[in-house]
């Protein structure tokens, strides 16, 4: 009854929000489900089909992306689908068709408008010999013997973990012993579970691209702008009420600019400095609305806009000739590229009482200028603009606690797991 009632306030909100198109597309993927669907994957569960050995699969959140992408473009790009398939579960397979390589394979992952996963799924992850995610994978409900479970993850920071959230795996990746301690709680698994092997996504931080650098010259060419401040703050209003953190109740939603005069007097102090800052809002977090303000120097870069021109998030961070962001885990990851990083922490005490942190003293692990107010935004800019740099120490120091640096991550991990061309 329960769920039946979820699922008409569902289709409910549909019709309301998208139309009587796609309210049918859903309840035809639902009948589908249904009639074929179901008792298929419960067959799979019961008599799985056989292992396939060489079969690789990979899952991310957001289709064909972040650790997952990274691992796969390197394994094409050096040879390893000659010996072993690679099976990328997806919302669209037909977007991908450019990607398809010998062995390569895009699966349809959900029935169409829907959170239900088809039949296909089950079947390539049942048999599938290594499975690499990294968001949670625990719809699988089941785990075969010969199997291994990596999850990439998607980032080691100063949060603690949230409802006490469970995610499975055999194995998971972090940048670095420290974390494998803070990892260990955030789990609740064994530090056998965690390995510091970094992520492969550091790979295309560290290289960049050159569509990436053009990406750049076109935004900063448009701002009339000759330094580019990539600001990422985490989520407080997120797409799900539960992963919610009420710290921020301002116009915006968004640290430190809390309403339309100091949004747009930096803005136009930005202008005026030819400095341009880049918000990328995070995958979490609901659309910042901005409002009708005219904004020269401050851009709003969704996942979508990355994929429109063909990049990828840390393909694109590479560009930047500094960092603003707050807990979130981007700022670990920054220390790599040994650039200046700025921490918006206005609402430190509020976020100390909600989420909690996995260091003691998390300001520790906060290499750089501690940003309470506009002022403080607005002089850490000024700094990029003009070159200075008083942090340079404190973040190789913090980078040698947070990081096991290697010159290639993907195939660090590769090795590893004996994945071998």
């Amino acid at each position: 009854m329960e769920r039946a009632q979820r699922i008409l306030k569902k289709f409910s909100k549909i019709l309301k929000e998208q139309g009587a198109g796609p309210l049918l597309t859903t309840f035809k993927g639902y009948v589908t489900y249904a009639l074929y669907d179901r008792w298929k994957v419960r067959r799979l569960r019961k008599f799985p089909p056989r292992m396939v050995k060489n079969r690789i699969l990979f899952e991310t959140n957001d289709d064909f992306t972040d650790n997952c992408r990274a691992l796969f473009d390197y394994m094409v790009a050096n040879g390893y689908n000659k010996k072993y398939e690679l099976v990328w579960l997806v919302h669209e397979p037909e977007k991908y068709k450019k990607y398809q390589a010998e062995n390569v394979k895009f699966v349809r992952n959900f029935k169409k408008n829907t959170t239900i996963r088809r039949a296909a799924a089950y079947r390539y992850a049942l048999t599938s010999a290594f499975i690499f995610y990294t968001q949670a994978f625990n719809w699988i409900g089941m785990a075969r013997k010969g199997q291994t479970f990596v999850n990439l993850w998607h980032g080691c920071g100063y949060k603690a973990n949230k409802n006490n959230r469970k995610v499975f795996f055999d194995y998971c990746l972090v940048p670095g012993d420290v974390f494998i301690e803070t990892k260990k709680e955030f789990f609740g698994c064994s530090s056998r579970k965690l390995l510091a092997l970094g992520y492969p996504r550091y790979d295309q931080m560290m290289k960049g691209s050159d569509a990436a650098r053009a990406y750049k010259e076109k935004l900063l060419k448009a701002a009339d702008s000759d330094r580019l401040i990539l600001w990422m703050p985490t989520y407080r209003h997120a797409s799900s009420e539960r992963l919610n953190e009420e710290t921020l109740n301002n116009e915006f939603n968004i640290p430190i600019l809390d309403d339309k005069e100091r949004l747009l007097a930096f803005n136009n102090f930005c202008r005026d400095n030819h400095v341009l800052v880049v918000i990328k809002k995070h995958y979490l977090q609901i659309p910042y609305d901005f409002g009708e303000n005219v904004l020269t120097n401050i851009v709003y870069l969704e996942n979508q806009d990355l994929e429109d021109n063909g990049l990828q998030l840390y393909e694109f961070i590479n560009c930047s000739d500094a960092l603003i962001s707050d807990y979130s885990s981007v700022a670990i990851d920054y220390l790599l590229l040994n650039r200046p990083i700025g921490f918006t922490l206005d609402d430190y005490d509020a976020y100390t009482e909600s989420r909690g942190w996995v260091f003691e003293d998390p300001l520790e692990y906060m290499p750089g200028e501690h940003i309470y107010n506009v002022q403080q935004f607005e002089q850490f800019v000024l700094d990029v603009k003009n070159g200075k740099d008083d942090y340079e120490n404190q973040r190789k120091a913090i980078l040698a606690k947070t990081h096991n640096v290697t010159d290639n991550y993907c195939k660090r991990v590769l090795d590893y797991f004996k994945i071998t061309v």
